[in-house]
C-alpha cells in the first residue's frame, strides 16, 4: 500500500514539474530603466561622431597570383608533383621554403610532395 502511494506520489510531482516550470515559449524580455528628459534631449542635440579614414586594406592574392617562388610556378609545381607520383589528383599547391609544397591524392591516400624551385 505505502509504494503504490508512493509511486502515485511520485508520478504527480513529475507531471507537474513541466507546469510548474513556465510556458514553454517563454523568453525573458529586458527593458531598459526610463530616462529623465534632459538625458533624451541632450542624445538628440550631439552630432554622430566621425571616425578616422582606414587605411588601406592590403589585397588578398588569388591562389594564382601568389608570388611565385624563383624558377618555377605553381602550375609547373604540380605537374611535377603529379609526375613524381605517378598520378592523382591535385588537392593544394602552397608555397613553401624555395619551392612549393603539394598534396596529392592517389589511390585514397593523401601525399605530401616537396617540388624544390630550381
Amino acid at each position: 500500500m505505502r509504494t503504490r502511494l508512493l509511486t502515485l506520489l511520485l508520478l504527480a510531482g513529475l507531471a507537474l514539474q513541466p507546469a510548474m516550470a513556465g510556458p514553454w515559449g517563454h523568453q525573458e524580455q529586458r527593458r531598459e530603466p526610463p530616462r529623465p528628459q534632459q538625458q533624451q534631449q541632450q542624445q538628440h542635440m550631439q552630432q554622430p561622431q566621425m571616425r578616422p579614414p582606414e587605411p588601406p586594406r592590403q589585397q588578398m592574392f588569388a591562389p594564382q597570383q601568389r608570388p611565385q617562388g624563383p624558377g618555377v610556378s605553381r602550375d609547373e609545381a604540380m605537374r611535377r608533383a603529379q609526375q613524381m607520383n605517378g598520378g592523382g589528383r591535385i588537392l593544394a599547391a602552397d608555397p613553401a621554403e624555395s619551392g612549393y609544397r603539394v598534396r596529392v591524392l592517389k589511390d585514397g591516400e593523401v601525399r605530401s610532395v616537396y617540388v624544390p624551385g630550381q
